[in-house]
């Protein structure tokens, strides 16, 4: 966890003169990891990926989203995954994810990271992007097995063309 030291603004020039209570702020590792995950998706470039079965049923697990954020030393240390669209400037996109990421972590939360490494985990196609921001939903292949002929037709799909009218 990030602490800061009691301190904050000098108040020389304040005019009221009163000063704040001395005190600590402590912020969770967690949240220091949201904070950056959720930044590094303000670049145009870097596109949110959910892996597995968490494409269609929401996320398994926060692991298999991008991009992903993991905290070292109390936030001294901010290690990134990403997601890129494809075909993309990586080491442009990269290099501007790093230095955003950075400013807000500590903007909104007051700790100053020393260092910020970015990964590149995935590309996503454009196209395939296009697909998702439409609502498509690309499902996985069914996997055809062998059954017993009983099996098979208790499972196939049937076609009732019956309207109930009689002629």
């Amino acid at each position: 966890m990030a602490e800061h030291e009691p301190g904050g603004p000098e108040h020389g020039g304040d005019p009221s003169g009163d000063d704040s209570p001395p005190g600590t702020l402590t912020v969770a590792d967690r949240v220091l990891e949201k904070i950056a995950a959720r930044a590094a998706l303000d670049i145009p470039g870097v596109v949110r990926h959910r892996g597995g079965v968490g494409s269609v049923l929401g996320p398994v697990g926060e692991r298999s989203t991008l991009p992903n954020a993991t905290v070292l030393a109390g936030g001294a240390r901010i290690s990134l995954s990403l997601a890129l669209e494809w075909p993309c400037a990586v080491a442009e996109v990269s290099r501007r994810t790093r230095d955003h990421v950075a400013a807000e972590v500590e903007r909104l939360a007051g700790v100053v990271p020393l260092r910020v490494d970015v990964t590149v985990s995935r590309f996503e196609p454009r196209q395939a992007i296009r697909r998702l921001q439409r609502g498509y939903v690309d499902l996985p292949p069914v996997r055809e097995d062998t059954h017993d002929d009983d099996d098979a037709a208790a499972l196939a799909p049937t076609i009732s063309t019956d309207t109930g009218v009689r002629r």
